[in-house]
């Protein structure tokens, strides 16, 4: 809202120059490395899960192969083999968990850290409205005040040629 009244403001705001601009600029730059770091992070998290995924149907798939296959005879070195193998792909389905887990919290982490950026850059904004609506206020006191002098000025003038009295001044 205050952003909005700034630019609102019927003052010249050539000559305005915000001091904390650089720092701004700073804070804007951050945020957008942020920015990037977050959409880097969820890439990574949703590959991760897409690879999960893909780990579980290949454990279901194996399952349904070995059930499938199984005989009132069967060869003891090829099930144990399978279930090996099974063990091997649920062990990978638990580190890929853990990983998604630790991108999960890398993420919140991450995320907590763009609000906070991002408060301080809403501030910096409302700091940087505030000091254009000072600005504004400065310059309209200072065309006041010549517009004033310029009054009296032509007052004195007139009053001294003797051409007018007060009451007949606009």
């Amino acid at each position: 809202m205050k952003e909005n009244a700034a630019q609102s403001v019927n003052a010249d705001l050539r000559g305005f120059t915000y001091a904390l601009a650089p720092y701004m600029r700073k804070q804007e730059w951050q945020m957008e490395r942020l920015e990037n770091r977050l959409a880097r992070l969820r890439q990574s998290l949703a590959e991760s899960r897409e690879q999960r995924a893909a780990l579980d149907l290949d454990f279901q798939s194996q399952v349904a192969h070995l059930q499938l296959n199984w005989q009132p005879r069967p060869d003891p070195h090829m099930h144990q083999r399978g279930l090996g193998y099974l063990a091997q792909l649920r062990g990978h389905i638990q580190e890929k968990d853990r990983e998604i887990e630790a991108l999960c919290e890398q993420k919140a982490l991450l995320q907590a850290d763009c609000f906070a950026q991002q408060r301080k850059i809403d501030g910096l904004k409302e700091h940087r409205a505030d000091a254009i609506q000072e600005y504004a206020n400065d310059a309209a006191r200072a065309a006041a005040a010549e517009a004033d002098r310029s009054w009296i000025g032509r007052l004195y003038y007139r009053t001294a040629r003797g051409a007018e009295s007060f009451e007949n001044l606009p």
